[in-house]
C-alpha cells in the first residue's frame, strides 16, 4: 500500500481536469479524504479481522462496490445542492476513492486488494508493480525503509500528478 500522506495526490491531480464552477475547498478536502478512506480498515486488526479476511486490509474497503457507495453517500449528503453538474461530482468522488486501491496494487508488497469484493473473494496486484509498500506502522516509516517509500512514491505517484494537473486546465482551455 501507499503512505497516508501520498493518496490525496491522485484527487488533487484529477481537481486540474474539473471544470473550475464544480471544484472548492470542500470538493478538494472530500477527495482527498475519499482517497484515504479504504485503509480505515486497519482497525480490523485490533478487532481479530485477518489481513486476508473480506473485511481485512484491502479487502471490501478497496474494493469497486466501496467506491460507489461511499461517492454517493457524500454526493447525497454533502453535495447535494451544489450548482453545477453533480455527476461530475459524483465522478471525481468515485475515482478519488477508486485511486486508493488502484495505487496499492501498484506496491510491491501486502497481499493484493480486493478489488472485486464482495462478489469475487480473490486479491489482485497489476503486473507491473513499480511503488515501495509502505510500512503498517509509524515507527517503521520513519527508518530506511520510509524513506524509500517517500522516495518511490515522489517518482510514481507525486511527478505524475503534478504533470496532470499542471495538463488539466491545458485539455479544459481547448475542449
Amino acid at each position: 500500500m501507499c503512505s497516508i500522506i501520498t493518496h490525496p495526490a491522485v484527487p488533487l491531480a484529477l481537481s486540474g481536469f474539473l471544470p473550475q464552477e464544480n471544484v472548492s475547498p470542500a470538493l478538494l478536502l472530500a477527495g482527498a479524504v475519499c482517497s484515504i478512506i479504504p485503509d480505515l480498515d486497519v482497525v480490523g486488526f485490533r478487532f481479530g479481522i485477518s489481513y486476508g479476511d473480506i473485511l481485512g486490509h484491502c479487502g471490501f474497503t478497496h474494493s469497486l462496490l466501496f467506491a460507489v457507495i461511499l461517492a454517493a453517500l457524500l454526493m447525497f449528503t454533502l453535495f447535494r445542492n451544489r450548482a453545477g453538474k453533480t455527476w461530475v461530482i459524483l465522478l471525481f468522488l468515485f475515482l478519488s476513492t477508486l485511486s486508493h486501491p488502484l495505487l496499492d496494487m501498484l506496491t510491491n508488497g501486502g497481499l493484493g486488494v480486493a478489488l472485486f469484493a464482495p462478489f469475487i473473494d480473490e486479491r489482485y496486484f497489476f503486473p507491473w508493480r513499480p511503488i515501495e509498500v509502505s510500512p503498517l506502522t509509524v515507527g517503521k516509516f520513519f527508518s530506511d525503509w520510509g524513506g524509500r517509500v517517500i522516495i518511490s512514491e515522489l517518482k510514481w505517484v507525486w511527478l505524475p500528478s503534478a504533470v496532470a494537473f499542471t495538463i488539466g486546465p491545458v485539455i479544459r482551455r481547448y475542449r
